[in-house]
């Protein structure tokens, strides 16, 4: 059972010419994390993996881990809606605000997405 789970927003400018780098938004929480762990099931958006190009911030945090990571996956704003139905109903107004949050950097020109992780 995960005894905690870590969210990550990271955003980027669309990338024209040139690639761009990914760069940390914000950390988000979710408890307990076994619901987070069990809806990406449900919505069979589990274990998606983690992209090769992750943000300083992110890339640094899953070096530095003590604990096993599992379940890793990167999510856009689009799938917490169907991540969200398979939540109980007080985590449901959160995910809503992670959505806001990235769908106001896309409007902005940005690229959002979630990187999730579980430690045991």
């Amino acid at each position: 059972m995960p005894a905690l789970a870590f969210i990550f927003c990271e955003t980027r400018p669309h990338p024209t010419t040139t690639p761009t780098e990914w760069t940390g938004e914000a950390r988000l929480l979710l408890d307990p994390p076994r619901d987070l762990l069990d809806a990406l099931h449900a919505a069979d958006l589990h274990d998606l993996g983690h992209p090769d190009d992750l943000s300083v911030q992110v890339s640094a945090e899953t070096l530095f881990e003590d604990g096993q990571i599992t379940g890793r996956t990167t999510l856009n704003a689009a799938d917490l809606a169907t991540l969200t139905a398979h939540l109980p109903d007080p985590h449901h107004a959160r995910l809503l605000a992670w959505a806001a949050f990235a769908y106001a950097f896309e409007r902005q020109g940005n690229e959002a997405r979630f990187i999730m992780w579980f430690v045991e």
